[in-house]
């Protein structure tokens, strides 16, 4: 009996046995399904971050105090007066500011806002490619050098506060402080961020002139480009730790960190989960295997037939095989199908991109195969060593 024969009886065999056929393949497809669904929403959401976070973060990097050190923390550890000089002594660094971020309450004529206040010098809107001027202006250097009590409110955060009003050149309250409204901005807002606080941008030196000990919490920094990152990190580093004479005080964090760490995360997940939804292709493997016995026992007499007619071992070997195989294929087939179904409903409504992740199904489809031989071979091999004479016999 040739391949061709062998295919056609076995594609008969799953045919004649439609019902019983359909639910064996039902723990492949729910196996398939769930690993195609975690896959393809785990490489389609770390993809979309990342794209996410390159476009918020390209070739920048954090500089803050190691809190772990067991050197002496001070106020004066970091200073605007630091990025001053590393922004003309390093020829790798583009921008670098020093970043202040506190939470306030924010009383303007209508209401009062919780807001997330950020205090920089005026680089900060350089650095802040997303940031954009909505109405009047953003405080400039020399804002920032004479200590004005200026600042610059988001454009939906203005309209809160005032309402109808035009924002430019009203004040607003801050405790005790009254504060000049020079611009309102717009900014594009990180996709996956769930806060929906507004926020506001001050002078450093002002936020500064108002604290009891003045510190810099944070410096940001950005290259020139991709390749000078690490340069600068190490010369922004250096600098500090001479400057002040700490060795072990400074933690240096770029973006491309944040995004490693983020997808070795996220690709530790997607692995344990997929793992999880693979326990259930292997319970379908075994409902494959159970069938199978099932469908041997069945057809004893059949066999026992085609073995007296000449059929070989072989021949019986790779009919009971084939129709294995392709009972956990066509599962496979309609897995991916409903996987990509699903994967792309869910992605439409998190917003994420289209997603197609071609290894998933090759894994998937591999997969199919390699259950439909593992737990095929055992029933076909006891098919095939039946012995014609007592099969004959089987009632």
């Amino acid at each position: 009996m040739n391949f061709m024969e062998s295919f056609n009886t076995a594609v008969e065999g799953i045919w004649a046995n439609k019902m019983r056929s359909i639910l064996t393949m039902l723990g492949i497809i729910i196996g398939i399904t769930s690993v195609i669904v975690v896959t393809a929403l785990g490489e389609g959401g770390q993809k979309a971050i990342n794209e996410e976070m390159e476009k918020f973060g390209q070739n920048t990097f954090n500089v803050f105090i190691n809190w772990e050190t067991k050197e002496e923390i001070a106020a004066e550890d970091m200073t605007v007066e630091d990025t001053e000089v590393l922004g003309r002594i390093s020829p790798a660094i583009e921008y670098i500011v020093p970043s202040n971020s506190s939470t306030i309450d924010l009383k303007g004529p209508k209401k009062e806002e919780r807001v997330n206040l950020t205090a920089s010098t005026a680089d900060y809107f350089s650095m802040q490619s997303t940031l954009k001027v909505a109405k009047g202006r953003l405080f400039n250097e020399i804002d920032d050098k004479e200590q004005r009590a200026v600042i610059v409110l988001e454009e939906a955060l203005a309209q809160k506060l005032f309402g109808q009003m035009s924002p430019i050149g009203q004040r607003v309250r801050w405790g005790n402080q009254s504060l000049v409204v020079i611009g309102t901005y717009t900014e594009e807002k990180f996709k996956f961020d769930m806060a929906t606080s507004y926020g506001a941008i001050i002078p450093i030196r002002y936020e500064m002139s108002l604290q009891e000990e003045p510190s810099v919490q944070m410096i940001m920094g950005k290259a020139i480009d991709k390749a000078s990152v690490d340069p600068a990190m190490q010369q922004v580093k250096q600098y500090l730790s001479r400057k002040h004479q700490k060795e072990d005080h400074y933690r240096v964090r770029s973006m491309q960190e944040s995004m490693d760490q983020f997808n070795q995360m996220t690709g530790t997940l997607t692995l344990i989960f997929s793992i999880i939804a693979g326990i259930s292709l292997v319970v379908g493997g075994v409902g494959v295997m159970n069938i199978m016995l099932v469908s041997v026992t069945e057809r004893t007499r059949e066999i026992g037939i085609r073995k007296a007619l000449g059929a070989r071992r072989r021949d019986i070997l790779i009919q009971f095989l084939i129709e294995s195989v392709i009972v956990c294929l066509i599962g496979g087939l309609i897995g991916v199908l409903f996987g990509l179904g699903i994967a792309s409903i869910i992605a439409y409504f998190a917003q994420l991109p289209p997603l197609m992740s071609w290894n998933s199904v090759f894994i998937a489809f591999g997969f199919s195969s390699a259950i439909g031989i593992f737990f095929g071979l055992y029933p076909a091999n006891k098919a095939a060593k039946l012995d014609p004479i007592e099969a004959l016999r089987y009632e």
